[in-house]
């Protein structure tokens, strides 16, 4: 009787492979005979195992800078994925919040230098790594949610002419990529920027908008990034070297020539200060970036004693940018002071009927530019700290010949560029020990995505400036409203983009685009006197 049993479970095979074919009723499917289905298994398990194999000899030969394009396949299988998801009543939305938490605080605060290499494919950075989750949730959140779709096509629709300009970028971005001079060193940078700068935007605009997040609650987390890195920098100008030189760990050292390029001390007259970032404009720009929002925190507090904190602040990104010895970042220091008081000036004019102070400062405003700008012209120590001079005169002449070259080469291909980071090269402007650079942020994004791009870019740009400020104008219920605080960071950005390629504050930007078009949202329901989300109507925030 055993023996019989096991004659039947090894028969069983065999039979299903015998069985017939069996028709059935018209709505429900024939059922396939036996061989049939097995061949349909085996064809799939072929293909997985054929696929494998492939893929393991593109490993094996291809260059790593083929290996990107290898895993194209796998991205957009992995696109379809989430594409497929089934519809859910929430989307994950905490977890987006966390993760852009942590990617704001990851790409300031954590050297981007210090990465895992592995076999010449790109650093596998803490800002590409969070950036990754954020999108992949983010990616989720579309997917899944008919709500957070319906959200995030409300605010394109309050600014649509800005949504476009934006979104015409990320497009025009995308196609210079595919179609630059060397597409297989493109690939890899854009989906670097999609990971860290477009999806960074896209997550900003809910968050700020329907999402329900603040201006003032993204402030404090940015002012406590640049103040730990500030108090790195005092410390960094008294050792005049990076603080964690000899205490990175053997995981985390990309090339030895790489790394030492990259940390060697960097003097002229003097140390200056980098903290986590690679040179010191790029450190200086954010300083400078971040000036307006203090401000705006200054002006806003509730109590003397936060006030005067918020003005320490303020005098410590002074000394901070003192410390950098980066011109732009002085000069978007005064800038953005200048066009705090411009617009403190006017909101206070417009709002309060019959009182002095807000018309007696704008006013006095053109006086008051007059005597800065005859400082600057003929006091010997603020001339030189902001027009350069001495030992900075070398890199103002070299930037007047990197414009003088560019010109002819953005000509030979307006479209779309060389496509992103091959303006420099295709420039080809080098330093007196051969190095290969390119100092002017506007021009190399004119060589790198063509003039269309530049447009959308500055489009984009120039557009949230104005629309901002005719907001802020409106908004009766703020001593300083916080589309001025954006606004003035945009016009502080023009202003360290005409000196400085470096993309290292690059997610900063695309976080003051989309923080641009999810304020003005919020504008739009306020003047309304709609519920705005994270707060009340705007008739009771007004009573307030």
């Amino acid at each position: 009787m055993t023996l019989g049993l096991g004659a039947l479970r090894l028969d069983a095979p065999f039979r299903a492979l015998r069985r017939p074919g069996r028709d059935v009723l018209p709505v429900y499917h024939p059922q396939r005979p036996g061989w049939s289905v097995a061949l349909r298994n085996l064809a799939l398990l072929s293909g997985i195992v054929l696929l494998a194999v492939i893929y393991g000899l593109l490993v094996a030969i291809l260059p790593p800078s083929l290996l990107v394009a290898a895993a194209a396949p796998l991205a957009l299988l992995a696109l379809l994925v989430v594409w497929a998801l089934p519809e859910a009543k929430a989307a994950p939305t905490g977890s987006l919040t966390h993760l852009y938490t942590a990617f704001l605080i990851v790409f300031i605060a954590w050297p981007n230098y210090l990465a895992v290499a592995v076999g010449g494919l790109p650093w596998i950075s803490m800002r590409r790594l969070v950036g990754l989750m954020l999108t992949v949730i983010l990616m989720i959140c579309l997917s899944i949610s008919r709500a957070f779709r319906q959200q995030m096509a409300d605010v394109f629709r309050a600014s649509p002419w800005l949504a476009r300009l934006l979104i015409g970028f990320f497009i025009i971005q995308f196609l210079a990529t595919i179609f630059s001079v060397s597409p297989t060193d493109t690939i890899g940078r854009w989906v670097h920027a999609t990971f860290t700068s477009t999806a960074v935007c896209f997550a900003t605009i809910w968050l700020f908008g329907p999402g329900g997040k603040s201006v003032p609650w993204l402030v404090n987390r940015l002012a406590l990034v640049v103040f730990l890195l500030m108090v790195i920098g005092v410390f960094e100008a008294r050792t005049q070297h990076v603080l964690w030189l000899e205490h990175i760990p053997s995981f985390l050292r990309i090339e030895d020539a790489v790394l030492q390029d990259l940390i060697q001390p960097h003097i002229r007259g003097g140390y200056r200060v980098v903290t986590t970032y690679t040179t010191p404009l790029a450190y200086g720009e954010l300083l400078a970036l971040t000036t307006p929002f203090i401000l705006f925190r200054m002006v806003n507090a509730k109590t003397w004693p936060m006030r005067l904190m918020w003005v320490g602040f303020d005098a410590f990104i002074l000394y901070s940018a003192v410390l950098s010895t980066a011109r732009l970042s002085l000069v978007g220091f005064i800038a953005a002071h200048a066009l705090f008081g411009l617009c403190w000036g006017i909101h206070r004019w417009r709002n309060a009927r019959g009182d002095m102070l807000g018309i007696s400062a704008t006013m006095i405003y053109p006086a008051l530019m007059v005597a800065l700008m005859l400082a600057v012209m003929f006091v010997p120590a603020i001339h030189i700290r902001v027009l350069g001079g001495g030992a900075a005169q070398a890199s103002t002449n070299a930037r007047g010949e990197q414009f003088h070259m560019a010109i002819p080469v953005i000509a030979r291909r307006p479209l779309l560029g060389y496509g992103p980071g091959q303006g420099g090269g295709a420039i080809n402007w080098r330093t007196p020990d051969g190095t290969l650079t390119i100092d002017l942020g506007l021009v190399a994004l004119c060589a790198d995505v063509g003039v269309f791009g530049f447009l959308a870019w500055m489009g984009t740009l120039l557009l949230s400036i104005v629309s901002l400020f005719r907001a802020g104008l409106r908004d009766v219920t703020s001593p300083f409203p916080p589309e001025f605080a954006i606004a003035v960071s945009l016009a502080v950005l023009i202003s360290t983009r005409l000196v400085l390629a470096q993309a290292d504050n690059d997610p900063l930007f695309v976080i003051l685009f989309g923080l641009s078009l999810a304020t003005l949202y919020r504008a739009r329901l306020r003047d309304r006197g709609d519920r705005i989300p994270g707060g009340t109507s705007a008739a009771g925030s007004a009573m307030h």
